[in-house]
């Protein structure tokens, strides 16, 4: 097969898009945030760590950085509508958990909630934060606690992530395993 060197603003062709993660901090106030995140991945699976890419000016990234912890939880297609209201810049003072009308629970090691609609949550505390640059971080955290809907305790993984139905995002748009699901 012949290949070809395309411009890198045409990188959206190339690329399978990220997984979407809906990332669940607390203020050292109280006030509970969640943003959409695709810029998560695994680094290590043991121990399990992640790394998650964020622009300094988010309410997330102050949050992480006063309270050393974050919950990632993976949403499904499904959840499309309420993904898009946590991408809305609230003001730091609003419950984003009342806005995009999510039900919070309580996570078993850190002190942001998990968010009840996710199928899976993976509770962190921030290992290390790196500057990239004047605007971004990359943030390492380490997964102290997993939680999984009970039902999606499967050893046939591909059966599990049909089930899980994770929602992926590429350039404005929102993709599940092998499907289009709608836009930003």
């Amino acid at each position: 097969m012949k290949k070809i060197v395309i411009p890198l603003s045409d990188t959206p062709v190339a690329s399978p898009g990220v997984p979407v993660y809906l990332i669940s901090t607390m203020s050292k106030s109280g006030v509970r945030n969640i943003a959409p995140y695709g810029m998560v991945m695994p680094v290590s699976y043991n121990p399990p760590i992640y790394a998650i890419g964020s622009d300094k000016d988010r309410d997330t990234y102050r949050n992480i950085v006063e309270t050393k912890e974050f919950v990632l939880n993976v949403p499904s297609t499904s959840m499309l509508e309420k993904v898009n209201v946590t991408g809305i810049k609230f003001p730091a003072e609003i419950d984003e958990f009342e806005k995009a009308k999510f039900t919070p629970i309580a996570a078993s090691q850190v002190k942001p909630p998990l968010i009840v609609e996710c199928r899976s949550h993976f509770e962190c505390k921030v290992l290390n934060i790196y500057e990239i640059n004047k605007t971004r971080v990359i943030i390492i955290g380490e997964v102290v606690a997993i939680s999984i809907d009970r039902e999606l305790f499967l050893k046939n993984f591909a059966k599990q992530k049909g089930q899980l139905d994770p929602l992926f995002y590429f350039h404005g748009s929102y993709f599940g395993l092998g499907r289009y699901v709608g836009k930003r």
